[in-house]
């Protein structure tokens, strides 16, 4: 009977531990994805829908003094340029878990952010602004998401250099533990039957030898050198 690889109770539950971790890590990481993916399509959304504003607003564009144009085409260019980047480093950090990534991609929220700001204190958005609210909450959604989703890309790599990973399972543990020993094994138990067989070839010729001593002297027929 097969001793168990993992009998101590002390691994068992450090192995349930680290699962647990394990599990949370990958449904942040799945919970950010999905923020950058649905706000960003959202955004992007919004920002080209808000040219259809500026088509009631013809006459003050013609004489310059309306800042509609301004807004929308303001908030056009941060979401096709800010929305898919974040998505891609998000991408990066949730499935691939690129520390730099989920780093890049908080530091590039706060950018905008701070831009967008900038941008309402000095009244660029008091014709419309919903549009400044809008980016507001995404930004600080995609913010936030972001500072957990680091987090969870760090506590990853952690997990990693934990025994089990990344199953953290006695059960899987101990198969594997199995499977190497086989392969350790593998190789002495083919060298062993090469040995045998080599000696089970011997046999067969010294046998054959000793047949052919056993015909020759039945058919020898003694001679006077024999006496000799």
């Amino acid at each position: 009977m097969d001793t168990p690889y993992f009998v101590d109770n002390r691994t068992a539950a450090e192995f349930a531990k680290n699962l647990t971790t394990m599990k949370k890590v990958r449904k942040i990481n799945s919970i950010a994805f999905f923020v950058y993916l649905i706000g960003g399509i959202l955004m992007i959304c919004y920002s080209f829908t808000s040219l259809v504003g500026i088509s009631w607003d013809w006459i003050p564009i013609l004489t310059n003094q309306s800042t509609l144009m301004n807004v929308s085409f303001a908030m056009i260019i941060d979401a096709v340029i800010v929305c898919p980047l974040s998505f891609y480093l998000t991408y990066r950090a949730s499935i691939l878990h690129h520390s730099l990534s989920a780093m890049l991609v908080i530091a590039l929220q706060v950018a905008s952010f701070i831009i967008m700001i900038i941008l309402f204190t000095k009244g660029f958005f008091e014709r419309i602004p919903i549009a400044f609210y809008g980016k507001a909450i995404y930004a600080v959604a995609c913010i936030i998401t972001g500072a957990f989703n680091f987090g969870a890309v760090i506590k990853y790599h952690w997990l990693e250099e934990q025994e089990g990973f990344p199953h953290f399972n006695p059960r899987y543990e101990e198969y594997n533990e199995h499977k190497r020993e086989r392969e350790i094994m593998d190789p002495y138990q083919r060298r062993m039957q090469e040995i045998q067989k080599r000696a089970a070839g011997e046999m067969t010729d010294i046998g054959s030898t000793q047949d052919q001593l056993e015909k020759y002297e039945k058919v020898h027929i003694p001679s006077d050198m024999d006496s000799i």
